[in-house]
């Protein structure tokens, strides 16, 4: 039987994780890219082939247009088709001014979190044409509607892939393809926690969100890749394209 394919880009982060193997269990063979976290990538590789998967594994930089066009291709040629994208990539960053920030974390950010993003879209997007469907959804954040203090490149490569998603949406839409982002606000993950610091600043940094949340709490990661398994399988979700869904608990209305 020839199962569905997705390819999950940086799947072995808290969200990542949950998100790759909802699509496993949804019926979907898996190749997934990602830059470290090896026992988790072996730990995934397992689970999904032990559930009648199969799994395809590469450790790759996927700001490397090079690396990744390698990586698609060599997915399409095990499997023989790419039904779905998924792009979870996120980038540690210490939470700076824009002025005090060194010129290559800058650089860095916008790398992993924009331009790995556009490199992926254009690798997978020539097969999806081909197929006449596909189904695209990248995680952003709330960040990139409404900006966020302390992380201004990361909210400008945020926004960036928001508009990048739509216009690609308007491209190809005629085959059958859907493009969206899913944008939480702050999630309970490892990744907050590094990113807002340690100790007493993370507790202030997650007291202050909650406080301003409608619904009082912030997101949990199964949350977020509950949404973006439904935009990359569910049936209901066909007719969505080109949507930046916020998953902040009202946090942006936007």
């Amino acid at each position: 039987m020839n199962h569905k394919v997705a390819i999950v880009v940086g799947g072995t982060g808290g969200v990542g994780s949950l998100v790759t193997l909802g699509l496993a269990e949804a019926g979907h063979d898996i190749a997934l890219i990602y830059h470290a976290a090896d026992d988790k990538a072996v730990q995934l590789k397992s689970r999904i082939e032990a559930a009648g998967r199969r799994c395809m594994v590469v450790k790759a930089d996927a700001s490397d247009p090079v690396a990744v066009a390698r990586f698609v291709g060599a997915a399409r040629d095990a499997f023989g088709r790419i039904d779905v994208l998924v792009n979870t990539q996120g980038c540690t960053h210490e939470l700076r001014l824009l002025h005090e920030s060194p010129v290559d974390d800058l650089r860095r950010t916008v790398d992993v979190e924009l331009m790995s993003v556009l490199y992926c879209c254009q690798a997978v997007v020539p097969t999806m044409i081909h197929q006449k469907q596909g189904r695209i959804v990248t995680i952003g954040a709330d960040a990139g509607k409404v900006g966020s203090s302390a992380e201004a490149a990361s909210a400008a490569a945020r926004g960036g892939v928001i508009a990048l998603s739509k216009g690609l949406a308007r491209e190809v839409a005629s085959y059958g393809i859907t493009v969206n982002v899913v944008c939480p606000g702050p999630i309970e993950t490892e990744l907050f926690q590094r990113n807002s610091g340690q100790g007493t600043i993370t507790a202030k940094l997650s007291a202050a969100m909650v406080k301003a949340t409608p619904m009082k709490r912030l997101a949990r990661p199964e949350e977020v890749a509950d949404m973006v398994i439904y935009l990359a399988t569910g049936q209901g979700s066909s007719f969505v394209t080109g949507q930046a869904i916020s998953i902040s608990g009202g946090l942006t209305m936007c």
